[in-house]
């Protein structure tokens, strides 16, 4: 993957992006209360913090190259960057900015998954951003 394809497909996109209420994720968000709103959030950020711990760990000490290369760290800091606000909407008592926030972690993990299928060399990389 070069780094310029990652540019125009996944990042200028997403940080150009309108959120699109219209999506099944807006409906789903819609359907959801506060708490599992809250719940969702807590889950994502979870889910990036333990991929990170593992990927960093496989890195530093099973050196297995074949299967993390330098492609996952740049989606990952990219997933870290949609997810930086969402602590401060957990404990925020309108929730409807945290169902923004949501929308738009849906949307850029969609563009991510979509830009593996497309252009990833190594399709393992698709497995650890699925979980996310």
């Amino acid at each position: 993957m070069s780094f310029h394809t990652f540019v125009e497909h996944v990042r200028n996109p997403y940080f150009r992006g309108e959120v699109d209420t219209t999506t099944v994720f807006a409906k789903m968000l819609d359907e959801c209360s506060d708490e599992g709103l809250v719940k969702r959030a807590q889950k994502h950020l979870t889910n990036l913090l333990t991929a990170q711990r593992e990927l960093f760990s496989i890195k530093m000490y099973a050196a297995l190259e074949e299967y993390v290369n330098n492609d996952i760290f740049l989606l990952l800091s990219l997933v870290a960057d949609a997810l930086h606000n969402m602590p401060q909407y957990l404990t925020n008592p309108n929730k409807e900015e945290l169902k923004v926030e949501l929308l738009r972690f849906y949307q850029l993990k969609e563009l991510i998954l979509q830009y593996i299928s497309e252009f990833a060399e190594n399709k393992n990389v698709k497995i650890v951003f699925e979980a996310l």
